[in-house]
């Protein structure tokens, strides 16, 4: 009976070990996100992920975390890993070469495929790329990008 409940005991702290080692997906990332007029950023079920105001990129928590530069380069708050740059058109391109645009509507598009959306009251359609880029769980670079926030 005694070597039973060790046993038992183990395997239960093994796999308590294996969900806790599991790579969970970021709080502020969910499916299409949208950036309000106010700034803030919520998920299609509408389920606030974070918030950019004056080119700061925050998470729910209000944690810094990234930077949209005056001169549209656009990197985590740390200043590690440059993510890409706002292009002069209002267009978005990865340090990896993919391009996001924001259409006149507010509809975020990467490859084509809508990805996001940023509400008409908001006045920067250009961060609807910076909104893929940091909020959005399709983002191709997602990754690489909350590696980068995370240093």
């Amino acid at each position: 009976m005694k070597q039973k409940s060790i046993l038992i005991l183990m395997l239960m702290v093994l796999a308590f070990s294996f969900v806790n080692a599991q790579d969970l997906p970021p709080k502020h990332r969910g499916m299409h996100p949208v950036l309000k007029a106010d700034g803030t950023v919520v998920d299609e079920a509408g389920k606030p992920l974070g918030s950019i105001t004056n080119g700061k990129v925050c998470d729910v928590t209000g944690k810094v975390i990234g930077i949209i530069a005056k001169n549209g380069d656009v990197s985590a708050a740390n200043g590690k890993g440059i993510v890409g740059v706002i292009q002069k058109d209002g267009s978005f391109k990865t340090k990896k070469g993919h391009v996001v645009t924001t259409d006149p509507d507010g509809v975020v598009k990467a490859a084509g495929k809508a990805v996001a959306k940023v509400e008409t009251g908001y006045t920067e359609k250009a961060h609807g790329c910076a909104l893929h880029c940091f909020f959005s769980s399709e983002n191709e670079d997602a990754a690489e990008v909350d590696k980068n926030i995370s240093q």
